[in-house]
């Protein structure tokens, strides 16, 4: 039997090691699905939801009476006065009382404060729903820039394996030339120096890349030891377009669409209410009110039940006016406390119309410049193709050195380097611009 246990080690380590080598992709849907999940500060703004929603849903409670039953037990010694034939007399007794009773109330007039207080409930509620989705907003664009981060590290570590492959080719190839004694040692050596460096370009291209993907891979919460890809998306194609936009629109675009600009006057008008609750102390309240009572005393000589039910039951009904004439001045502080809230909610709001403006006019001009600089890089690799053959060729034949070959190597590496930044660039620009529009949505990227 334990001739089988070394060959069971060895299926058990074997599928382990290929359990450890299998590769997760992830897709941007995943990624974004896992980051709302996961997010922290996302979860604990959708708890302080359902706080303000129960406040919300307290706060139309408050138009109806409320009511109670309330029972007390007691037992009584020491001396007592007992009415006798001819008077009273104090004797030492043990007596045991039971009490109860059921009370209602209805406040009718308090100041409006349950109308102001029922707004404000409802202008919180709101305001914290526009908080959670703009923080769905910012964990998309924080998944989309990372996610396409990663992207385009991927494609510039291509561009640079391949650059590495290329040299290698060209190496063979001169050094083919050395040995006929068409080209001069120095040139080989200088083509070895030359592999050597962009063997290391591609090596800090695959670090960057991994650096990006831990990165990644901590916004998701993902297990450290993971190994896991990204699913390319359509985004990063060089033939994307983009609609044309004038910084006009995009700003009344923003001021449509911007939820933080939307909770920041609902926040608003919120406090502007709590000034209004804040005055209700001033006034005169009202209110309406109902108790039954009844009782039983072991000192009495009638049964429970004629004393609980039939001797002592009382109703009472009536109206509760309460005119407020001094407090310590807290009505007065509340209300230049709720002022001074009212003061800075604007001021927060005014400072916020300011910076929307400011970040669409710079994510605009950004997309403009990215738009542009696109349209250039894609020329330029052309260019720098074309030149790279001639120079390929020229070197061939004799007619040029290699310092003239070496340059349109890095002209053509640079030129596809700059064109895949540039690609990327624009997405991430008009990712910007959507998100400071507050246009920003999941399926944004796959457009």
């Amino acid at each position: 039997m334990f001739k089988f246990i070394p060959l069971l080690a060895i299926v058990l380590l074997s599928s382990f090691i290929g359990k450890a080598q299998e590769v997760r992709v992830i897709s941007f849907d995943e990624a974004v699905a896992i980051a709302l999940e996961k997010n922290i500060q996302l979860r604990q703004e959708k708890n302080q939801l359902i706080s303000l929603d129960a406040q919300k849903k307290q706060s139309a409670m408050a138009y109806l009476p409320s009511a109670g039953i309330n029972f007390q037990a007691s037992r009584q010694d020491g001396q007592q006065f007992q009415l006798v034939e001819d008077g009273f007399e104090i004797k030492n007794v043990q007596a045991d009382r039971l009490s109860g009773g059921v009370n209602a109330d209805l406040t009718i007039f308090n100041g409006f404060g349950r109308v102001h207080s029922r707004k404000i409930a409802s202008y919180n509620y709101e305001a914290q729903l526009k908080g959670v989705e703009r923080t769905r907003q910012e964990i998309i664009f924080q998944i989309a820039q990372q996610y396409l981060q990663v992207l385009l590290d991927k494609e510039l570590l291509k561009i640079n394996q391949q650059a590495v492959t290329d040299q290698e080719k060209q190496l063979q190839q001169i050094e083919g030339f050395v040995k006929q004694g068409l080209r001069p040692q120095a040139d080989l050596y200088t083509q070895q120096a030359q592999l050597r460096q962009f063997e290391l370009t591609a090596i800090e291209s695959e670090n960057q890349l991994e650096i990006n993907k831990a990165t990644f891979a901590q916004t998701l919460q993902l297990n450290p030891l993971e190994v896991f890809e990204v699913a390319p998306i359509e985004a990063s194609d060089v033939a994307i377009k983009f609609p044309e936009v004038d910084l006009s629109s995009a700003f009344n675009v923003a001021l449509e669409n911007r939820v933080d600009l939307k909770q920041s006057q609902l926040t608003l008008a919120s406090a502007q209410r709590n000034v209004a609750f804040s005055k209700t102390g001033l006034y005169p309240s009202l209110s309406a009110f109902y108790q039954y009572g009844t009782q039983y005393s072991s000192l009495n000589t009638l049964n429970f039940r004629d004393q609980f039910f039939d001797l002592y039951p009382n109703n009472t009904v009536g109206l509760s006016l309460n005119i407020p004439i001094f407090n310590n001045f807290v009505n007065r502080t509340r209300i230049e406390v709720a002022k001074v809230d009212l003061a800075n909610n604007s001021l927060n709001l005014e400072n916020l119309k300011r910076t929307v403006y400011r970040d669409v006019q710079n994510a605009y001009l950004n997309f403009k410049a990215a738009i542009k600089k696109a349209e250039v890089t894609k020329i330029g690799v052309e260019a720098s193709q074309e030149a790279h053959e001639v120079q390929k060729e020229r070197y061939k034949i004799g007619v040029a050195n290699f310092v003239e070959l070496s340059q349109a190597n890095q002209a053509l590496i640079k030129a596809e380097s700059d064109d895949a930044q540039a690609r990327y660039t624009l997405v991430f620009q008009k990712l910007i611009l959507d998100f400071n529009t507050g246009t920003l949505t999941a399926d944004q990227l796959m457009e």
